[in-house]
């Protein structure tokens, strides 16, 4: 009886398991499914900003960009396989062949690699969860960047993130975001009485950086919870499977037990006198 109730021990904690991942699956699907469906207008934004960074014309600093400025978007979620290890392997890489003045880091789970590669984080945040989580990360983030960037602590800022390019697939890259580069044919227009200039080209480079960085999280978060989706369908298709092989066993040895006692309890009515039947 003490294997059958290990037996039953065992399944009650693999089913408690499995409830626990597919509930953590059909959390990661809605935000998986809120994150693609938000993907296209984003896009669709980001283009509309930067023709009209471009129509401003906003003045090219003379910076010999040796000083760079960094930017990690990682995740925070678990059951991730190897999202957040690609990315640290991509930023390493990255120090290694720049020199890196400031590093901003989105996410908790890479800091320890960072610090065993003597990669310090000069400012971190944490990683939104959904994409009603972005725009909060984003003001922060844009707001010391933009501070940062005039006042002249790096001369160019890269993004390190990846690419969505479909459920449990993306691509490590590199964008580079600041100074803006913007190749266009567009008309630039002439300078507005009514608005001062400077402020003018601040308001537009806050603007071009927030929705450079909301594209960059908005592919990052569709990637991590792709990549969570397989493994928690991987991981629930290993508890089912374990699961069946377990209920199978505890079945076959409660047959066992039961069979054993009534074969015991014939056997002692064999053995009795008679008188006692």
């Amino acid at each position: 009886m003490k294997n059958v109730h290990e037996l039953e021990k065992r399944y009650h904690s693999l089913k408690t398991l499995s409830e626990a991942v597919s509930a953590m699956k059909s959390l990661t699907a809605h935000h998986f499914r809120q994150t693609r469906n938000s993907l296209p207008a984003a896009r669709a934004y980001e283009e509309m900003i930067e023709r009209i960074v471009a129509c401003i014309d906003l003045p090219r600093p003379e910076r010999e960009h040796t000083s760079r400025g960094v930017l990690l978007i990682a995740g925070d979620l678990g059951l991730c396989g190897g999202y957040n290890t690609q990315l640290l392997n991509e930023t390493i890489e990255y120090f290694q062949q720049n020199k890196v003045a400031r590093f901003y880091c989105v996410g908790q789970r890479p800091v320890n690699g960072l610090s065993r590669a003597g990669i310090s984080v000069s400012r971190q945040y944490q990683t939104p969860t959904s994409v009603d989580g972005l725009t909060e990360v984003l003001l922060q983030l844009v707001q010391d960047v933009m501070v940062d960037y005039l006042d002249e602590k790096f001369e160019s800022l890269d993004v390190i993130s990846a690419k969505f390019e479909g459920v449990g697939q993306f691509q490590p890259v590199t964008t580079s975001v600041l100074p803006v580069e913007i190749s266009t044919e567009e008309k630039v227009f002439d300078p507005s009485p009514y608005v001062d200039r400077d402020h003018l080209v601040a308001v537009a480079l806050r603007e071009y950086l927030f929705i450079q960085l909301f594209q960059s999280l908005l592919d990052s978060l569709a990637s991590e919870n792709g990549a969570r989706m397989l493994a928690t369908q991987s991981a629930g298709d290993w508890l089912s499977n374990k699961l069946g092989t377990n209920h199978r066993q505890l079945m076959s040895m409660k047959r066992e037990a039961a069979t054993q006692e009534v074969l015991e309890i014939a056997a002692s009515l064999r053995g009795a006198p008679s008188d006692e039947l």
